[in-house]
């Protein structure tokens, strides 16, 4: 059972993290990019992971508050401020932020930019759903759409009513729904 499908493509780290959802979260956008000086962001990504990496901790501090909190103001269909506030904290924060980073100035230690979906046959014998929400805007809807044209196989649900939080009660419910039917459940479905 899979959720937010994210193929670590550079297409998708562009979407978020630089020019897509600045398009319909600006408010929180401007925040996050302005954290950064304008001669650094053409590559917010970098820009941050060299301010996540600092030996010095007040910057450390800051930029993982700043990028935290743009993840967490985009991620729920319906902005839920408790989320958001996540970003305050500063322990999860920089945990959060500074893993991230590192995967994605890396690409996921992927060989090709297409690895992944060139790679689903090893699992397509596997079964497996997957569900996306159509208006999640940090992993963007496009990323589910492709693996299941490679992926047939899977059971690809789509949260019409959601963003990318697992949080929001459709795609709690379909991915508990999903759990119980490989655990024998009967769901009453």
């Amino acid at each position: 059972v899979m959720r937010g499908i994210f193929l670590m493509k550079d297409e998708e780290l562009q979407f978020f993290f630089q020019q897509g959802t600045s398009m319909i979260f600006p408010d929180a956008y401007q925040a996050y990019s302005q954290h950064i000086p304008v001669a650094e962001r053409n590559d917010l990504i970098s820009a941050y992971y060299s301010r996540l990496t600092s030996n010095d901790e007040p910057t450390r501090r800051e930029a993982a508050k700043f990028w935290t909190t743009w993840e967490m103001s985009t991620s729920f269909a319906k902005p839920n401020v408790e989320y958001i506030l996540k970003g305050d904290d500063a322990e999860f924060a920089a945990a959060f932020a500074r893993i991230e980073t590192h995967y994605f100035v890396n690409l996921g230690w992927l060989p090709t930019p297409d690895h992944i979906l060139e790679s689903v046959d090893k699992i397509r014998h596997i079964p497996t759903v997957f569900t996306h929400g159509r208006y999640d805007v940090v992993c963007p809807f496009k990323s589910a759409f492709d693996l299941s044209q490679k992926f047939p196989e899977a059971e690809f649900i789509v949260c019409g009513q959601s963003g990318h939080s697992a949080g929001e009660e459709e795609h709690t419910s379909e991915l508990v729904m999903a759990c119980d039917r490989f655990a024998g459940k009967d769901c009453g479905v």
